[in-house]
């Protein structure tokens, strides 16, 4: 079920573009893979290893001005930087993750809010490196053998192509012993200890996997936005990408994939409700969360059983002496 519905929103997305040529709608394909890199990047960390971690924000934040500074002061492109981006979140990732993760619930969520202010402050404040409060302008787009992706519909198939690739990684982790250590953390940590894994290293692995896609996350939006400041990186921005994933569904791959893409489209359809958009939209998540808490891919799993059961499709059960 999960590899299926996560082919089918994929598919979906893959052949959006086929049916429009708007340049707004292509801008939101793009901004749709993007966001579902990042809550693939958060479900490793809220999702699968269950740490209230609110910081992921400052890691976008971290990737996207290690793009743009490595463009602004040694002018390198997209691919040069991509690399550095990665290794370098990923690096402050792991820092961050060894010392923070000695705490739990609301205190590593406080902690994690302090972090995203220190970051934020820093890119504001230390104007020679970042450009300060006017941030980093004329980041260039990726080239592609000698042709730069300066359409936003060729940038959307860059962007969708990394998304695929993430996607996949992300279900391969799931399934290897990293994503049941990330589970078994999150079900019960007192358990694992008793069995002689360590619970910290555990988490502090979850970072470092939420640093990798964000690093990636962060060099794309640099360079398909071309501009970057420190007024992007907010509280707010952080907390509707919580909101995709706790409405696609926690510890869930589709879910993560899917809530960004609901979400997404639902903050630009509502954009003309100006200064009430975000209530409406806050209305819309409350009631999703009620009907369905367990998100929208547990709401489409229903779907599909009350399908299989209306056509008379059941579950086969094996044979005796047949392995199941």
């Amino acid at each position: 079920m999960r590899n299926c519905l996560t082919a089918f929103i994929l598919a979906i997305l893959a052949v959006t573009p086929l049916f429009t040529n708007e340049p707004y709608h292509i801008f939101v394909m793009n901004t749709i893979c993007i966001n579902a890199i990042l809550v693939l990047a958060l479900n490793f960390i809220l999702g699968l290893a269950g740490q209230v971690f609110m910081g992921t924000i400052a890691f976008f934040a971290i990737a996207s001005y290690t793009s743009g500074m490595l463009f602004k002061h040694y002018e390198w492109g997209f691919w040069q930087s991509l690399p550095f981006s990665i290794v370098f979140t990923a690096f402050i990732s792991l820092l961050i993750g060894i010392p923070t993760l000695r705490v739990s619930g609301a205190y590593l969520a406080l902690m994690s809010m302090g972090f995203i202010i220190v970051v934020s402050d820093i890119f504001k404040n230390w104007m020679s490196v970042t450009g300060g409060v006017w941030g980093i302008m004329g980041i260039p787009r990726p080239v592609v053998f000698g042709f730069s992706l300066d359409e936003n519909l060729h940038m959307f198939y860059l962007a969708f192509g990394f998304l695929l690739l993430l996607t996949v990684a992300a279900i391969l982790i799931e399934d290897s012993r990293y994503g049941l250590s990330f589970k078994a953390v999150r079900d019960d940590q007192l358990a694992i200890e008793m069995c002689g894994l360590n619970s910290t290293r555990v988490k502090v692995m979850a970072f470092v996997f939420c640093g990798v896609y964000t690093g990636v996350a962060g060099s794309l939006f640099a360079s398909f936005n071309l501009y970057i400041s420190p007024e992007i990186f907010t509280f707010n921005y952080n907390a509707i990408f919580m909101c995709m994933l706790v409405v696609g569904g926690l510890a869930s791959i589709p879910g993560s994939v899917l809530g960004a893409v609901i979400l997404t489209v639902a903050i630009e359809a509502l954009r003309p409700l100006r200064e009430k958009y975000l209530t409406v939209f806050a209305l819309i998540i409350i009631l999703i969360l009620l009907f369905e808490p367990g998100g929208l891919t547990v709401l489409f799993g229903g779907f599909v059983d009350r399908l299989k059961s209306a056509f008379g499709v059941r579950k086969r059960v094996p044979e005796e002496g047949e392995h199941a």
